[in-house]
């Protein structure tokens, strides 16, 4: 492997130089292409031109673009008999330390295509985090999957001979639609993908070349070309079991490697924040419908390409119109069932927003509040599931008791989830407490929250990763299931009352089921696990009834009754 930088440059006097300087200290031999720049950027770029140093600057009499300037250093490259080249913008808005990792991971994988995943500070614009946001989801529909993460970071590492490739037998955007473009034809040619998290600040004094109109009618032509290209590419896509190019290879963040195992902590909840940030101002500035507009292709997208999901959903139905003696569900039920589950995450945005209120809730037996089934000073364990929209009793409990309500999430999700409830509800009084499997230790961190009366929420219904020794098979929906032993350990070393909870959307309005399961979970140490066996079965009693009434409502897209290894030798 032989690599070399190639920076780009129109009119970015200002840091031009510390970007070679920075670069130069890897020991990198760099071409620098000034893209027709006024008389002082050029002059600035004809300074550092020093081949000796390892530093060549090339003209170009007039302003073809970014992605003319890249190629054309690309193209210089390879005469050079380099194999990759790093693509640095010269705007100094990137983190160069992470060079390193550029270069170490591209020995580690010659064949891919190294990019910056952003990780920006507050100095970002919010119209640029709006654009890159809904990018972001055209690219995953143009390639029918999530592995490009950032279609639009300008610091990445190009193998030249596929880059030079694309550019000569099929082309790309010149300007600002060349880095999305290039990368998601790679991306069908088989080229993976790998990301390194990059710091991007965006200085008071810089040089930006974007033009507001012209390049966003540029990007959204080209991601009109791209969005035909991938129905072209379709039947092969299909042919190919699902995969672009001879086939996929490893593609992801390298700072997280690995592929999914299909345990349900494992299937990354694609774009949950930004997402969530996005659905949250269009519902703000457009309301419920304009939501459910903007959400459809998204959801038909997921629909398309989750495979795992999709067949998790028909077992699911299958299972229900079994019992309920129906006919078989059809993809349409299926997908019915998408569509609810995006229903279900615009009115989670909704109850954080504050948009929904207690007034929107139907309480079983004509109750008044939510602290009709127990006094407000009376500390509890909800048990709550991966049905309906719980979401809309944490909201609703939160603005309405003077405490807060702490809730139990896998250490994955807590972060995320936390990011989102601060800018959707920042009054929130809501404390997420990140939990890898529940027991004695965690419980302890929650006795003092017990003892001020406050509300300990928990799932009851999936398992924690390596937690399968852990739990307890019971019936539901017509098979044996694995349901956690944490959450009911957890409630026998808290000694207070245990109701099982559950809210979804029924037409305009919600309901509520709220059941108390036990006052006090007794685990007697002679048979702990037939006791723990017991209540679960109660509480999945109890929820196979709410699954078999709204069938639509069971979000646990994934292999529910999957059995233990052990178990299926």
């Amino acid at each position: 492997m032989k690599m070399c930088a190639v920076i780009p440059t129109h009119n970015h006097h200002h840091v031009l130089g510390d970007v070679v300087a920075r670069i130069r200290a890897y020991d990198l031999p760099i071409f620098i292409i000034n893209d027709g720049s006024n008389a002082k950027t050029r002059n600035v770029a004809s300074a550092l031109h020093n081949p000796e140093n390892g530093i060549t600057c090339h003209h170009l009499d007039e302003n073809g673009g970014k992605g003319v300037a890249v190629m054309a250093g690309i193209a210089m490259a390879d005469r050079a008999g380099f194999t990759h080249a790093i693509q640095v913008d010269a705007d100094g808005q990137h983190n160069l330390d992470r060079i390193k990792d550029m270069i170490r991971t591209a020995h580690e994988h010659p064949e891919a295509l190294i990019t910056g995943l952003p990780v920006y500070d507050d100095s970002i614009p919010a119209k640029r985090r709006i654009g890159r946001w809904v990018s972001h989801v055209w690219v995953w529909i143009e390639t029918l999957s999530t592995h490009i993460r950032d279609s639009m970071c300008g610091f990445r590492v190009y193998p030249v001979s596929a880059s030079l490739a694309v550019w000569r037998e099929e082309g790309c955007g010149h300007k600002m639609d060349f880095d999305t473009e290039l990368m998601v034809r790679l991306y069908w040619r088989g080229v993976p993908v790998l990301h390194i998290p990059t710091e991007v600040t965006y200085p008071e004094d810089n040089t930006s070349n974007f033009r507001m109109w012209d390049d966003n009618v540029l990007i959204s032509w080209m991601h009109t070309r791209l969005f035909f290209g991938m129905l072209i590419r379709l039947p092969g896509f299909i042919l190919n079991g699902g995969h672009f190019g001879p086939k996929i290879r490893k593609t992801g963040i390298v700072k997280n490697p690995g592929e999914s195992s299909g345990h349900w902590a494992e299937i990354d909840e694609r774009g949950i924040y930004w997402g969530a940030r996005f659905l949250g101002m269009v519902y703000r500035f457009g309301g419920r419908r304009l939501c459910l507009a903007v959400m459809f292709p998204v959801i038909a997208y997921f629909f398309a390409t989750g495979r795992m999901a999709r067949r998790a959903s028909h077992d699911v139905l299958t299972r229900i119109a079994k019992i309920k003696g129906t006919s078989k569900p059809t993809w349409r039920d299926s997908f019915r069932h998408f569509m609810t589950f995006g229903e279900s995450a615009l009115d989670k945005i909704a109850a954080w927003s504050g948009a929904m209120k207690i007034d929107d809730l139907d309480l079983p037996d004509h109750a008044q509040s939510l602290f009709s089934y127990m006094p407000r000073d009376q500390a509890a364990i909800l048990f709550v599931s991966h049905f309906g929209n719980i979401e809309l009793v944490r909201a609703i409990a939160s603005r309405d008791r003077d405490f807060r309500v702490n809730v139990l999430l896998h250490q994955k999700n807590a972060a995320r989830f936390g990011r989102v409830l601060q800018k959707l509800a920042p009054e929130s009084q809501v404390d997420l407490i990140e939990v890898a499997d529940i027991g004695p230790d965690t419980a302890i961190l929650l006795r003092e929250k017990v003892a001020r009366g406050e509300w300990i929420v928990i799932a009851a219904d999936r398992l924690a990763i390596g937690a399968r020794d852990k739990s307890v098979r019971v019936p539901f929906l017509g098979s044996p299931a694995s349901f956690p032993q944490g959450p009911f350990i957890l409630a026998h070393l808290l000694q207070c009352p245990v109701f099982m909870v559950a809210a979804w959307r029924n037409g305009k309005r919600f309901d509520i089921a709220w059941e108390k399961l036990a006052d006090q979970i007794i685990l007697p140490r002679t048979d702990r696990t037939g006791k723990i066996a017991h209540y679960a079965g109660q509480y999945a009693e109890w929820l196979e009834k709410l699954v078999v009434t709204q069938p639509l409502q069971w979000f646990n897209f994934y292999d529910f009754w999957a059995k233990k290894k052990d178990d299926n030798e």
